[in-house]
């Protein structure tokens, strides 16, 4: 059993990054709002882990798991003004939750809970034709390390460290039904200087993001059923992120940032200030990480 022991001496920030998808977006996210609009939105995010995948050491299935349970908090502030002509927002996310029965090979790693590492961004709309559905977006994002962290645990919610994401996006109609978002970004992380026996120091490359989505709009369909529900659309999804290998003090640990996830969405407006949607999502491919077998978001989001 050594072999979980030293990995799992090694998880403190790559199992604290679980909250950052927190930076990941949805079908037509980034479509704006009219100016002014203040949009809160609240997540459920469940994921459930059955594999773990070390470069160094290799693969574990039998007796793996881990088991994350993380809501997320969001405000959103779209801006009256404008910045160089065009319009912009701010917002800040909050993730809290728990991860829980984490084991590598029968190993235990314990569970965490508490608050994550908050993160703040402003959104930039470079294109806004709505004539052409048409949207071209630019978006920082910085995570503050104030969240749940104890060097002497595997498992935190916090990562004790600062990281900084960049993401563009682009956003198509096509014809009446359909339409594309693509989107790439890269993520610099900061150093933990109190990961592996909590006086060490973890660094992590960059690593790269790619996200597609196509939706499909079924609002006619499904008004049959809520005579009160529009832009109700269905979607199919995918990301990829790459590279982000780490080290504890110079030397490899085995863990990166490498995935591949598929993704099927439904949302839909209750109201015209009230929106649902519900997510599924599968690792087809990970590396240096647990992988996800089943995933499952719930939102819901209300402007005012």
């Amino acid at each position: 059993m050594r072999k979980p022991l030293v990995i799992a001496a090694a998880l403190g920030a790559a199992i604290a990054s679980s909250p950052s998808q927190a930076i990941d977006y949805f079908p037509l996210d980034w479509v704006p709002v009219p100016r002014g609009t203040q949009v809160l939105a609240l997540y459920y995010e469940d994921g459930e882990h059955d594999s773990y995948s070390n470069t160094t050491i290799g693969t574990f299935s039998d007796d793996t798991s881990l088991n994350s349970h993380i809501g997320l908090a969001r405000y959103i502030h779209y801006s009256k003004s404008s910045l160089f002509g065009h319009q912009w927002d701010w917002n800040v996310i909050l993730p809290f939750g728990s991860l829980r029965d984490g084991r590598i090979g029968g190993q235990s790693l314990g569970n965490a809970s508490g608050v994550g590492d908050p993160i703040a961004s402003i959104g930039y709309f470079a294109i806004d034709n709505p004539e052409h559905k048409r949207y071209l977006t630019f978006a920082p994002y910085i995570t503050i390390p104030i969240g749940s962290y104890d060097r002497n645990k595997p498992l935190n919610l916090g990562g004790n460290r600062w990281v900084y994401n960049f993401q563009g996006d682009f956003t198509q109609g096509l014809g009446d039904k359909f339409t594309a978002d693509v989107a790439a970004g890269w993520t610099w992380y900061g150093d933990n200087t109190e990961a592996g026996n909590g006086h060490q120091r973890l660094t992590q490359d960059t690593s790269y993001e790619l996200y597609g989505w196509l939706a499909y709009d079924v609002s006619d369909a499904v008004r049959h059923a809520f005579p009160g529900a529009s832009n109700a659309k269905v979607a199919i999804g995918y990301m990829g992120i790459f590279g982000g290998e780490q080290k504890l003090d110079g030397i490899s640990n085995g863990q990166k940032a490498r995935q591949d996830q598929l993704r099927a969405t439904y949302m839909m407006n209750f109201s015209p200030t009230t929106q649902g949607l519900l997510e599924v999502t599968h690792d087809v491919h990970v590396e240096g990480q647990f992988k996800q077998n089943f995933g499952l978001t719930l939102r819901l989001v209300k402007a005012f």
